[in-house]
């Protein structure tokens, strides 16, 4: 196994444990919509919380981008809940 090899299953390692923390975080903003709208703010401290936690350490454009993309997750799924007043739980165990 070459060199290149090690070092992207190491960076493959850090990333899994990373996006884990990530996906953690997005479901406990996700515990605290108010369906009553008001939320924009837990897609700014989701923000800053992978700003300040993650981003640091890892430089990854790729992470950086999946990251954001989980970040406009949750503003969308925040629009659904307030909109259609969906139920947290259907969101976060999915369909079926």
């Amino acid at each position: 196994m070459g060199l290149n090899n090690i070092v992207n299953m190491e960076e493959n390692s850090k990333f899994k444990s990373f996006k884990q923390m990530v996906k953690n975080w997005k479901a406990s903003y996700l515990s605290q919509v108010d369906k009553a709208g008001g939320n924009e703010y837990l897609v700014k401290d989701f923000w800053e919380e992978i700003e300040e936690n993650i981003l640091p350490y890892i430089e990854s454009a790729d992470f950086s981008r999946w990251a954001f993309r989980q970040v406009m997750d949750l503003e969308r799924l925040i629009k659904e809940i307030e909109s259609n007043d969906l139920s947290i739980g259907i969101i976060i165990s999915g369909p079926r």
